[in-house]
């Protein structure tokens, strides 16, 4: 062979070579994107992010130990790392999504005379709902949160 014939054979060789190593990672990155599209992101109904520095792994854990994480819909509550005592007056809207996840509103009478209504984003099936007529210790976390803790263990009832 001669070192012209080579040098092409060499050239065509690189370029088949290139073309596939693109191809590869072109396929993968569409891979890469379509994953995430679908299985990264937390579906919108699975509840809102739970906030930084309050030790719960999901909200399937919410409710164990009778400690329930609860978003502030409407009303004031006192500052931050206060505790107050209260009374559950309502449990609604109770019926879970398609995670299975239920966002139940319960309104709270709290012992300094102010009413509360929170999100009690938890899976029933695993820990009850907050009861009407109940006796909850309720500690602002922050802003958004706050922390009831019911007088008896959470459990599946």
């Amino acid at each position: 062979m001669t070192i012209k014939l080579k040098s092409r054979l060499l050239l065509l060789e690189t370029r088949r070579w290139l073309l596939g190593t693109l191809a590869l990672t072109t396929l993968g990155g569409i891979a890469a994107v379509a994953f995430l599209f679908l299985y990264g992101q937390e579906p919108a109904s699975a509840g809102p992010t739970i906030p930084p520095g309050f030790n719960l792994a999901s909200w399937y854990e919410n409710g164990h130990d009778g400690e329930y994480l609860l978003q502030i819909a409407e009303g004031e509550l006192p500052p931050v790392g206060v505790r107050v005592s209260g009374v559950v007056t309502s449990d609604t809207d109770c019926d879970p999504d398609a995670q299975g996840l239920s966002h139940c509103h319960n309104g709270i009478d709290l012992a300094n005379g102010s009413t509360v209504t929170v999100i009690d984003t938890h899976m029933m099936s695993r820990y009850r709902c907050l009861q009407p007529g109940e006796a909850v210790s309720v500690t602002r976390f922050n802003d958004s949160w706050v922390v009831a803790v019911t007088r008896q263990t959470g459990s599946t009832e």
